[in-house]
C-alpha cells in the first residue's frame, strides 16, 4: 500500500530566506495546515488516495477564487456539511430507539439534537451569505445625509430657560385670593392650679 507522505515535499526557498526560515513558513501556512489536517483524516476515510501536496495546491487556488469573490466552494461547503449534519442526526435518532436503557436513549437523543442544532446554523450561515441582512448598513448610511443646520449660537443669546418661560413666574400659579393679616391675641391666661396627690 502507498504511503499518503511517500512523495518528497519540495519547499521553494527565497533569496532572502534561509532553508530553515523557508521550511518554517511553508509548514505554518494556512493551506498547509489544512492539507496536513486533510491528510491525517484522509489516513481513515481515503487511504492513500489523497496526496499532501496536491491538497495544498488546491486550497491555494481555493483561496485566490475566494479572495476575488468567488463564494461557491464555500456555499458547497456549508452546504454539504449541513447535509452530513442532518445524516448524523437521523442516525442518532435511529440508534436511540433501539436502546435498551433509559441513559443511552437520553445519550445518543442529546448527540442527535447537537448535530440537528448545528445543521440548522450552517444553513442559517450559507443563507447569511447569499443574502447578507442589510439593516446595520442602512442604519449606519442615513446618519449625516442631508442638509443639516446647526444653530450653536441662538441658544446662548436667549439666556432664559425655555422651561422658565412655559412656567412663567412662579407667583402667577396661586390664583387663589389672598386672606387680610389678623391681629392675634398674644396674652394668655395663667392655668389654674392642680389638686394633685402628694406622690405624683
Amino acid at each position: 500500500m502507498a504511503d499518503i507522505n511517500a512523495r518528497p515535499i519540495n519547499v521553494e526557498t527565497r533569496e532572502d530566506q534561509t532553508q530553515l526560515e523557508a521550511t518554517t513558513e511553508f509548514f505554518l501556512k494556512t493551506s498547509t495546515l489544512a492539507a496536513s489536517t486533510i491528510n491525517s483524516v484522509g489516513n481513515s476515510i481515503a487511504k492513500d488516495h489523497i496526496d499532501f501536496q496536491y491538497a495544498k495546491a488546491m486550497l491555494e487556488r481555493s483561496f485566490k477564487k475566494v479572495s476575488n469573490g468567488d463564494l461557491s466552494e464555500i456555499e458547497e461547503m456549508l452546504y454539504t456539511q449541513s447535509y452530513a449534519l442532518n445524516a448524523i442526526f437521523a442516525s442518532m435518532v435511529a440508534r436511540s430507539s433501539r436502546q435498551e436503557y433509559r441513559a443511552n436513549t437520553q445519550l445518543f437523543m442529546n448527540l442527535a439534537l447537537k448535530a440537528q442544532n448545528q445543521s440548522r446554523a450552517t444553513l442559517q450561515a450559507l443563507i447569511q451569505l447569499k443574502q447578507p441582512n442589510q439593516t446595520a448598513f442602512i442604519k449606519q448610511t442615513n446618519i449625516a445625509h442631508g442638509h443639516q443646520q446647526v444653530n450653536n449660537g441662538t441658544q446662548f443669546e436667549n439666556k432664559s430657560n425655555s422651561q422658565n418661560k412655559l412656567l412663567g413666574d412662579i407667583n402667577d400659579l396661586d390664583t387663589r385670593t389672598k386672606a387680610a393679616a389678623e391681629p392675634i391675641n398674644s396674652q394668655l391666661d395663667a392655668l389654674e392650679l392642680l389638686d394633685r396627690g402628694e406622690n405624683s
